[in-house]
């Protein structure tokens, strides 16, 4: 039996204002942080008594995957996620604040979107979406109503409650999990194998819905819709409105084709298509992935002791390149002068085809080169795919004299680590033991 539903007025350290949406999770409202001073959005999962601890357990895993999977992403696109915990009988979120509504209500509701207005929105899914794959998660769940618009037209995807974090093994679900109406063909199959275009499918249905103010199939039971989403087409969206623009139905055509192997392979290749049909988008993806960027040096060590200002200088005279796995990055001998740092990824160095080190996310290398204007010691190879930043000396030209002494600083730091280390290794090695 639920417990008796009431609005809590305060939760650990944040202020209950009101209650702003409910799921069949449980509540979300909008409270205040005093302590870092902005508005946030609370889920609070609905308190049950009587349940079985084995099932009460299932259901508190379930609430807080949105942590595990949600909390590691920061894009312009994505919803944040702050702090989560336990307070009383209260299991909560704490998630950023969207002043806005789901594009839900521009479904069913009386709100509506023009098909550029379309356009701009599934364009910013997109690229939200490929970044969250790129995370190695599927969201499994993408509908109107997990994805909020805020009044200043940004879009950000939310809900990652049931999402799949690909740890490299399968993982099939006994049962339909989510909203079936936008669900794709393989999901809704006994071998529910999920994969990133099966959010492209929802992603696709979702901008019909959007076009047409209707989803894309209705049915009387869950029987009947998984009939019609793996067997039939939606009515076309020509025949619903013939103002339409066909690029623009062709594009969620290919979004909705029941073959994986049919849809676009990846989000970002959806966004680039709207991009080439709508010259426009160009400067909304550029924001997007300056926001994205800036994000993400926020969040690397090497940065820590930068301020806003400075990261937005380091993005500005920096150029990001990205690298398949087994891509050689730099050749021993080379006399480029640019030095690098890992955003996402890991790489390995080798000297005269021997492997000497390992680097991961937020490390630097090339800056001795870049310093002596000498040529590569050593050759770096991507360990897995890799997305870096790189910094030229013209680049660093642009750069103000405080942030050049902050890199000098970061490198010269780096350089001592070094040292100590090999020192550390040769002592190890050779027994020779320092002198006291």
């Amino acid at each position: 039996m639920k417990k008796k539903s009431h609005r809590p007025t305060k939760i650990a350290k944040y202020e209950i204002k009101r209650r702003i949406g409910r799921g069949s999770m449980g509540a979300v409202y909008e409270a205040y942080d005093p302590f870092v001073q902005r508005t946030v959005a609370i889920k609070v999962a609905h308190s049950q008594e009587g349940m079985d601890p084995v099932v009460e357990q299932k259901v508190r895993e379930g609430f807080f995957s949105e942590v595990y999977s949600a909390g590691r992403m920061h894009h312009p696109s994505v919803v944040g996620v702050y702090d989560a915990g336990q307070e009383d009988d209260y299991n909560y979120i704490v998630m950023e604040f969207v002043d806005g509504v789901t594009l839900q209500e521009y479904v069913t509701g009386k709100k509506s979107l023009t098909h550029n207005q379309v356009v701009d929105v599934i364009y910013q899914c997109a690229k939200g979406l490929d970044y969250v794959h790129r995370q190695g998660v599927i969201h499994r769940d993408l509908k109107p109503g997990n994805i909020m618009l805020s009044n200043d037209g940004e879009v950000k995807i939310m809900d990652f409650s049931i999402a799949h974090i690909d740890l490299g093994w399968d993982n099939p679900e006994s049962e339909v999990q989510g909203s079936p109406m936008y669900m794709p063909p393989e999901q809704l199959s006994e071998e529910k194998r999920l994969v990133a275009q099966s959010d492209i499918y929802s992603l696709g249905a979702v901008m019909y819905a959007l076009l047409a103010k209707k989803t894309p199939f209705k049915a009387t039971n869950l029987e009947s819709l998984i009939h019609k989403i793996s067997n039939l087409d939606p009515e076309p969206l020509a025949e619903i409105d013939a103002d339409i623009p066909e690029h623009v139905i062709d594009i969620v055509s290919k979004a909705m084709q029941r073959s994986i192997y049919e849809r676009y392979e990846t989000a970002q290749q959806l966004a680039d298509d709207l991009s080439r049909s709508f010259g426009r988008l160009r400067k909304i993806g550029e924001r997007i992935d300056i926001q994205e960027q800036k994000t993400i040096l926020h969040f690397l060590h090497f940065f820590k002791d930068f301020n806003d200002a400075q990261i937005s200088e380091v993005v500005s005279a920096s150029e990001w390149r990205e690298f398949k796995q087994g891509d050689v990055i730099l050749s021993e001998g080379e006399k480029k002068t640019s030095f690098f740092i890992i955003a996402r990824g890991g790489v390995d160095v080798y000297k005269k085809d021997r492997i000497i080190g390992s680097l991961k996310q937020g490390d630097c290398f090339g800056e001795i080169a870049f310093i002596t204007r000498r040529p590569r010691a050593a050759t770096i190879i991507a360990r897995t795919d890799v997305l870096l930043m790189s910094v030229s000396t013209a680049l660093m030209e642009h750069a103000s004299k405080d942030t050049q002494l902050q890199y000098y600083r970061i490198f010269l730091e780096n350089l001592v680590s070094r040292l100590s280390q090999t020192t550390e290794k040769l002592i190890a090695q050779n027994g020779i033991l320092p002198k006291s």
